[in-house]
């Protein structure tokens, strides 16, 4: 379920970039050797943060997501200032496995956190075989919104992927399922609403 994080002077990062993709055969006819590492599997997340917003004014996520019966805990920051520039979104990410999601949640709240949005999906995570040994992770993900794939590995790796693809910048989406999910209810004149499928 964890990816591999990478690291640099700052603590682990992730770089990742977002395409919309109906299904996975997109990848698969453009060459890309797709290993599959976790089978497709239904993901619950909630983000968390304080009543006064202290996580969001500083542009951090922490989420809470529950798969498999197990889930993990995450949060995310802006990279620092002299973090390298890339093409693809980049951030701070520290994950860590959790045996009980909603006792963890619990915890929280009992420290002053509230659950504020809710998103789900279902995820298929595949390791890309790229050339000279090289990898990056690919995650299909089919979501209330439509099916998406993320890329995420090295800057150059994700490049190589996206040659591959035959996708430019114009194609990139760098917000997160958070900041698509507002930009779809703003469109539809509605305030924010938890991401998820209808029962």
């Amino acid at each position: 379920m964890f990816k591999n994080q990478i690291r640099n002077q700052t603590g682990p990062f992730e770089i990742e970039v977002k395409l919309r993709c109906d299904n996975i055969e997109f990848l698969t006819r453009a060459g890309l050797i797709l290993d599959l590492e976790t089978a497709r599997h239904f993901e619950d997340n909630w983000l968390l943060d304080t009543p006064d917003q202290q996580l969001g004014l500083k542009a951090s996520i922490l989420r809470v997501r529950s798969a498999q019966g197990t889930g993990s805990m995450t949060l995310k920051e802006r990279s620092a200032p002299d973090a390298p520039v890339t093409q693809f979104k980049q951030r701070v990410e520290i994950e860590t496995g959790l045996n009980d999601p909603e006792s963890a949640i619990e915890i929280f709240e009992r420290l002053g956190y509230r659950k504020w949005f809710r998103y789900q999906k279902y995820r298929t995570v595949y390791r890309a075989r790229l050339a000279q040994g090289k990898s990056l992770h690919v995650m299909f993900d089919e979501t209330p919104l439509g099916n998406f794939i993320e890329l995420e590995g090295e800057e150059e790796d994700i490049a190589e992927a996206v040659r591959m693809l035959g996708v430019t910048s114009a194609d990139y989406i760098l917000e997160s399922y958070l900041a698509l999910q507002a930009e779809h209810c703003r469109r539809q004149g509605k305030q924010l609403e938890d991401m998820v499928f209808l029962s």
